[in-house]
């Protein structure tokens, strides 16, 4: 038997949490997918799962390289070996200028605990005559996490779930 890795610990719990608010009525949220990917080229890991709610999509992604993930296999007895998360909002917007200001203010209103990274990335289907702008928005945070992360899990969901509510008000179907 082997000791799970921090990336393992991880995941567990934020998994687990998610389920929680899917078996819970009062949340409307769906889960929509889930990956759990060993690179084996890269050596590295990442798992994702991915929430809905009304007309906006979430993907929560923790992922661990190659140095930290053998690492921590190799020589379990060294400092610890962290890893990454990334949360990201998929919506559809109208008005470039206008959503993409007012929702880095709403973003940095909720998250402001943790100070992530935001980038807005727009996109559109060149020769679509409608003005609808797919908006993928990506919160990275600065500081790797470990297993003394796993206290924050809960409040980095609610988080997610007050983006989610938050940005359904800019989201166009």
């Amino acid at each position: 038997m082997f000791d799970p890795t921090v990336f393992d610990n991880l995941k567990v719990v934020l998994e687990g949490a998610i389920y929680d608010l899917d078996l819970n009525e009062n949340e409307h949220i769906e889960i929509i997918d889930r990956s759990d990917t060993v690179d084996l080229a890269k050596m590295s890991r990442s798992y994702s799962i991915s929430l809905s709610r009304g007309k906006v999509e979430s993907v929560i992604e923790l992922s661990t390289d190659a140095l930290n993930w053998s690492g921590e296999i190799l020589a379990p007895d060294q400092d610890n070996y962290p890893c990454q998360l990334y949360v990201e909002f998929l919506l559809k917007i109208t008005d470039v200028n206008h959503d993409c200001s007012a929702i880095r203010f709403r973003l940095n209103q909720i998250w402001k605990t943790f100070k992530p990274k935001i980038e807005q990335n727009i996109s559109f289907l060149y020769g679509d005559a409608s003005e609808i702008y797919d908006n993928q928005i990506i919160l990275s945070f600065k500081e790797e996490i470990d297993e003394s992360f796993i206290i924050d899990i809960p409040f980095i969901i609610e988080c997610a779930l007050n983006t989610l509510e938050a940005l359904e008000m800019f989201a166009h179907q």
